[in-house]
């Protein structure tokens, strides 16, 4: 049946998505070169590397100068090191605190470096571009998700006004790209395109290994769906690239890839405590991501069974997580930052449900035109 031209049209998904991909990626660069404005046009402050850090002397061997960032320094520098020696062919893993931990977190490096064979500022280039597309990836997502649940587009500000994504762009850590991943991975399980969904989003645990608990939802969501066969490959192909480069690991590394420090039972409460000592741009971090956790734990409850299965993990993950993480706001907001994602989208699903009785859509359902 032909359309009536006088009825206003629906943007095609795919021209949705490319369209808040190139949003997200460009915010993102903006943030990144705005920092890099502050520092005089020298892209290296968002190495994040200080002038009393112990790896100052590799990186500093990289570029012509250096911008120093604050005594601590932060962990793009982690990256940056990593991309130039992914498999630790040149001993790089003996300069790291923590060489198995970092190394496990392997993808942004081992792609922004070309597998080892980029020189400093094709390693830096491409950590900048990879989290900007991270950025721009997961805005394209969320829109894409919006748009088949029919709900209000806005949902794409759980990324860009996102602090801890905002944190990740900057700092040049995995975790922008690793959300790109996660709910890209997402939605295409939403979308019955189960294949490159579990290639996705074992992508995302290569890259932060934190983030299979987005491909452990959906395989969760879809058991009790009674979807038992998609289910359980979802979880074994999600996990099993991880397992087996952290087995690697094992083998080849001193110090194991737990960072046993993370976890502790309402590391949270012990970390109020601190919070009153903290710069008070760390103690607001700190409070907008507590916030997010306590909405991300409420508003699923009328959102729908697949936000809560989506939701509530990292709820769980929030209330296990040490002191270490919680002590300082920019850590929770990069570590805790889908919670936001999902607590925004639980509000929209839930403003939705208020407003009309008409009925979820479920994965595979003919998308609105």
């Amino acid at each position: 049946m032909w359309k009536n031209a006088n009825m206003p049209s629906t943007p095609r998904p795919a021209l949705i998505w490319v369209a808040w991909l190139i949003v997200g990626t460009v915010f993102a660069v903006g943030l990144q070169g705005a920092l890099a404005d502050d520092a005089g046009g020298n892209w290296t402050i968002l190495i994040g590397v200080s002038r009393n850090s112990a790896l100052r002397t590799p990186i500093e061997r990289q570029f012509d100068t250096v911008a120093f960032t604050a005594p601590q320094g932060h962990d793009g520098q982690y990256s940056f090191l990593i991309a130039l020696d992914p498999f630790n062919l040149h001993d790089t893993a003996e300069l790291l605190g923590q060489p198995a931990y970092r190394y496990r977190r392997i993808l942004y490096s081992l792609v922004a470096g070309i597998g080892g064979a980029a020189d400093g500022p094709t390693a830096l280039a491409g950590l900048v571009i990879l989290a900007a597309l991270g950025m721009g990836a997961a805005t394209a997502a969320v829109a894409s998700l919006a748009h088949r649940l029919r709900v209000s587009p806005l949902v794409v500000l759980s990324v860009l006004a996102n602090p801890g994504v905002w944190l990740s762009v900057v700092a040049l850590t995995p975790d922008a790209l690793a959300l790109g991943l996660a709910l890209s991975g997402l939605l295409l399980w939403w979308d019955r395109r189960h294949t490159w969904a579990i290639v996705i989003l074992a992508l995302a645990a290569l890259t932060k290994e934190q983030y299979l608990l987005v491909a452990f939802s959906l395989a969760g969501w879809a058991w009790f769906r009674h979807e038992r066969r998609q289910a359980t490959t979802l979880a074994l192909g999600a996990a099993v690239p991880l397992a087996l480069w952290t087995a690697w690991l094992l083998r080849t590394t001193e110090h194991g890839p737990i960072a046993g420090a993370n976890l502790a039972l309402l590391g949270v409460l012990e970390a109020l405590r601190i919070w009153v000592t903290i710069p008070p741009t760390e103690r607001t971090l700190a409070v907008i991501t507590l916030i997010g956790v306590i909405t991300a734990a409420v508003a699923p409850l009328r959102a729908g069974s697949l936000l809560r299965w989506l939701a509530w993990p990292w709820v769980a993950l929030a209330l296990t997580t040490s002191g270490w993480v919680w002590n300082l706001g920019n850590n929770a907001a990069r570590v805790f930052a889908p919670v936001w994602v999902f607590a925004i989208m639980s509000l929209a699903m839930w403003a939705r449900h208020s407003q009309t009785a008409e009925p979820l859509l479920r994965p595979g359902d003919p998308k609105p035109i």
